[in-house]
């Protein structure tokens, strides 16, 4: 995408996008190391000639606790306060049933560490959360007088430490990890309730400005029809004088709120682009503007030519999943028309190539208008529309009402 054509609102998507995907990298690693320690010492008892089924079940075990870790990743990072009971139920089951099938403390305490540093995560409840703590703790320490006899008390503990260590490496990874989602997820949010309140204002100065308008006016207009009816018996030809002034005023007071109507629904070309522009980045889609600064349009020009962007691009996000997008400006130089193409990768479903393949009411629009429209396949496979605008034209009453 050009320099120029990028938007702040694409900009915040992509941020967004790029701190979920670094939150997701970074939690959903820890699964796979915990399934790793069992895949360590099953290699390593086949090499050494031993049975390795006790691995075999550690792994199935420990990769089903896993399983179980995704929806609930997916759950805190959506974020929801309380994961799924029977997902975190069956996922420390799993764990701490995994673990004591591994005959290595090491590996048994380095996988259970590097579990929990993802689970204390998922549950907002403090008290729950240091309570699995603890029990996680303790697992490898009621299980070292039946699993390992051999080992001295004082090296088990160097291993049960070297497991709490790793245990707080990765505990401090993900909650790094978290934290930047919600900073950037609430930034994102804040956002948008501002674009929501910048639009509820809009709305709410539109009102007042339109009953300001017509307050006076239609105060007026009924002090006039009523002269007009006292008078109707006994002055005839002043009442329908004042009939006449209470037709001009009407439709004075229509004119002017036609005109305070178009003017609120007069699009600006070049934010519609910045607009879709957003959208189509947001949705996936490159895309790429040339010719709209040499362009220089009329007000009538730019208003029509916005709403063509608009309705093109809606078209391109809801039909073709396109991946690259195109949209250029330029002006005939037989006609002076103003012209505006839009062009994609991707053909749209069903082999649609008319105007019938293009947003309803755009070609019966850019018609009553006075314009042309165009819409054929490129050498590539995909789809051009291709929108000659009629020149020096007024956007027509009816056309503004289907907008």
């Amino acid at each position: 995408m050009n320099q120029e054509t990028a938007s702040p609102s694409a900009a915040q998507r992509r941020h967004l996008r790029t701190a979920r995907r670094m939150t997701t990298y970074t939690v959903f690693v820890t699964p796979v190391i915990v399934v790793l320690w069992p895949v360590i010492e099953f290699v390593q008892t086949r090499v050494h000639g031993n049975p390795g089924w006790p691995e075999a079940v550690s792994l199935v075990l420990l990769t089903g606790s896993s399983v179980c870790m995704g929806p609930l990743l997916v759950d805190r990072m959506r974020g929801e306060a309380a994961p799924d009971p029977r997902l975190y139920v069956a996922s420390v089951l799993l764990a701490w049933s995994g673990a004591l099938f591994l005959r290595v403390e090491v590996y048994m305490v380095s996988a259970l560490g590097a579990w929990l540093s993802v689970m204390l995560h998922l549950h907002r409840d403090g008290r729950r959360s240091a309570l699995l703590g603890l029990l996680t703790a303790l697992v490898p320490w009621v299980a070292w007088p039946f699993l390992y006899p051999d080992s001295h008390a004082g090296v088990f503990a160097v291993f049960w430490a070297g497991g709490v260590l790793m245990w707080a490496l990765f505990y401090l990874g993900c909650t790094v990890s978290f934290r930047l989602w919600d900073i950037v997820r609430d930034a994102f949010a804040a956002q948008e309730a501002k674009a929501r309140l910048a639009v509820a204002e809009e709305r709410l100065r539109f009102t007042r400005d339109l009953q300001d308008l017509l307050g006076q006016d239609l105060s007026v207009l009924a002090t006039r029809a009523a002269r007009a009816e006292r008078n109707v018996s006994r002055a005839p030809e002043e009442a329908r004088a004042e009939a006449a002034e209470v037709h001009a005023l009407a439709r004075d007071a229509l004119r002017r709120v036609r005109a305070a109507v178009s003017g609120y629904r007069e699009l600006d070309l070049a934010e519609e682009v910045r607009s879709v522009t957003a959208a189509l980045e947001a949705d996936g889609t490159r895309t790429t503007v040339t010719g709209l600064g040499g362009l220089d349009p009329s007000p009538a020009e730019a208003s029509l030519a916005a709403w063509v962007v608009r309705e093109v691009g809606t078209d391109v996000l809801r039909r073709s999943g396109a991946t690259r997008c195109r949209i250029a400006f330029s002006r005939d130089p037989g006609t002076g028309r103003a012209v505006v193409e839009v062009s994609d990768d991707r053909a749209r479903r069903g082999g649609e190539t008319g105007p019938a393949g293009v947003t309803d009411g755009l070609a019966d629009r850019v018609g009553r208008e006075g314009g042309t429209l165009e819409a054929v396949r490129t050498e590539d496979g995909g789809h051009l529309l291709r929108v000659h605008l009629p020149v020096g034209a007024t956007p027509s009453s009816e056309a503004e009402e289907t907008r």
